[in-house]
């Protein structure tokens, strides 16, 4: 079995493969125990299991059912997200680049052993899972980059225009005695025993503005699906209530009473156990802009704008927080960046 690592995944992945072996009519607990591993468990929010647990789990999925595509099947069968934040920060993104570098982010966030980056080849662009340092077994290993690539390729078919896929797939295993599943799922451009797994998409449609989203709505909404995938069950009051700040201001503005309301207390309430843990609502406040000011810099939209979406009274008192905060104005950031 793989060796023993620190590596974890969000507890949904394994959830996933219950769903799976029970659509294929198979009992979910023998496969469960022989991982050592309860459903209790993964039904309690912001559980995470270690990675060797889930790849024993994989290897009994794969060994009861005995489908090599299982991973495919996953991906085409199983519902991905159960998050709203995950999704509503992927789909209200500006391009389907933004969208793909969200979805990457949140990918290792959901699976720690994920190593991801982009490539750029002339007009292609490309999703690359580098190589684990982890040693696994064969089937444990194709099982994942099924899931892997097939979920870039479903994610992708959701917010590049209609009609469009991947230009060509490279597989860093070898090709399958039956690779029928893979070239229906795909297609015929599938490059077999790669270095690593990319799938390959045309620029010019990455970074073509989609017509209907709304950055601020996705920014916020990413920040807040970090905070859930990492925090879990055991946020704190602190960070419950940075999210409903970030709530707030991606619906228009964000005040000590809405908070307050949110929580169902008084203000002074509110006041008092924000100082039990030595802080402010207007320290948080400052704290939840700064990390949405830098994301929304980097997403292209004017600063005037973004000025608007963080619920400033101008332009001018924006740029003057954001040079208190970093010690340069929001034109010279993006500058730079």
């Amino acid at each position: 079995m793989p060796l023993q690592t620190r590596h974890t995944v969000w507890r949904h992945a394994c959830l996933r493969l219950c769903a799976a072996l029970e659509q294929l009519g198979h009992d979910v607990e023998p496969s469960l125990s022989a991982a050592g591993l309860k459903l209790g468990d993964l039904l309690t929010p912001g559980f995470r299991v270690v990675f060797e647990r889930y790849s024993a789990l994989i290897f009994e999925c794969l060994r009861v059912t005995q489908r090599k595509d299982l991973g495919i099947y996953i991906n085409s069968h199983i519902p991905t997200f159960s998050n709203t934040y995950v999704q509503t920060a992927i789909f209200e993104s500006k391009s389907p680049a933004r969208a793909f570098k969200r979805f990457s982010e949140l990918l290792a966030i959901l699976d720690t052993s994920l190593k991801i980056r982009s490539e750029i080849d002339g007009n292609l662009s490309a999703i690359v899972f580098d190589k684990t340092d982890m040693k696994l077994l064969a089937p444990v290993s194709h099982f994942l980059e099924d899931l892997h690539i097939t979920g870039v390729v479903r994610a992708g078919g959701t917010f590049v225009p209609s009609g469009v896929g991947p230009v060509r797939i490279e597989y860093q295993r070898h090709e399958p005695d039956d690779p029928r599943p893979w070239y229906e799922a795909f297609g015929e451009q599938i490059i077999w025993g790669a270095a690593a797994s990319k799938v390959w998409w045309n620029s010019s449609f990455l970074y073509r503005p989609r017509l209907a989203h709304n950055e601020g709505i996705a920014a916020a909404n990413f920040q807040l699906a970090k905070r859930s995938l990492l925090a879990g069950s055991g946020s704190s009051f602190i960070e419950d209530v940075k999210a409903a700040i970030l709530r707030q201001l991606a619906q228009g503005a964000a005040s000590q009473e809405g908070i307050a309301q949110h929580f169902g207390m008084e203000i002074r309430t509110l006041q008092r156990a924000l100082k039990a843990n030595n802080t402010t609502f207007q320290k948080l406040l400052a704290g939840v802009r700064k990390e949405l000011a830098l994301e929304l810099l980097g997403s292209g939209k004017s600063v005037a704008s973004i000025s608007s979406e963080l619920a400033f009274c101008s332009q001018s008192a924006f740029s003057s927080a954001f040079k208190t905060w970093f010690g340069q104005s929001p034109a010279n950031y993006r500058k730079n960046l």
